[in-house]
């Protein structure tokens, strides 16, 4: 789960249920505008004691519960990757091991149904650690909502999950103009220049 997003989401949603300003909620929690206007943007991630003294404020309280995520989530895929990642830093994993992870998050989405996909692609996955394993997972998450004709979910378009400049999969200059030339067009817009041959299952 992205922190900021969340508290973002739920401060949002609080004002608006009890038609607060971010003025009224600041004199109310003891907090300078300024801080809840940050939170409320996104820009900034309050501590869990910080959130809860905002929320309380206003009459309500955070209940936090443990579940299990989905195997094949863009959250799980992301924390999969960032713990690969650090692997990789022993050279215990490569690339292709990355690929693959992705890939098959990219099988497991294409074969639920609508509902299933939103269970897998709605909650925001936290930075795997590299921007472009993150680009690489939002371009697979709106390719899959582009084809089936499904609305994308907000933290696709975070601006932290585009590249530039592009990053090309293969590491052979001479297969760039073939990954841009035939990479789905999720893919450009995303930064991550893979040919679709590449995106094949494995």
């Amino acid at each position: 789960m992205e922190g900021k997003q969340k508290a973002a989401e739920i401060l949002r949603t609080l004002r608006r249920t009890n038609g607060l300003t971010q003025r009224d909620l600041a004199r109310l929690s003891r907090v300078p505008q300024p801080t809840i206007a940050a939170i409320e943007s996104a820009k900034r991630e309050p501590s869990l004691s910080l959130l809860s003294r905002i929320v309380e404020s206003a009459g309500y309280g955070i209940k936090l519960d443990l579940v299990p995520l989905a195997r094949f989530g863009a959250v799980s895929t992301s924390r999969h990757i960032e713990r690969a990642l650090l692997k990789d830093d022993r050279n215990e994993r490569s690339e292709d091991s990355l690929l693959r992870l992705i890939l098959s998050f990219r099988d497991a989405i294409r074969a639920v149904d609508d509902e299933g996909l939103r269970g897998l692609i709605d909650e925001p996955p936290s930075s795997s650690g590299s921007s472009q394993w993150d680009a690489f997972l939002a371009a697979v998450v709106e390719e899959e909502c582009a084809r089936r004709g499904a609305v994308t979910p907000r933290w696709v378009n975070d601006p932290s999950r585009f590249l530039k400049p592009f990053w090309y999969l293969s590491k052979n200059p001479a297969l760039h103009d073939w990954e841009f030339a035939t990479a789905p067009a999720a893919f450009v817009r995303h930064g991550v220049l893979a040919a679709a041959e590449e995106l094949a299952s494995v």
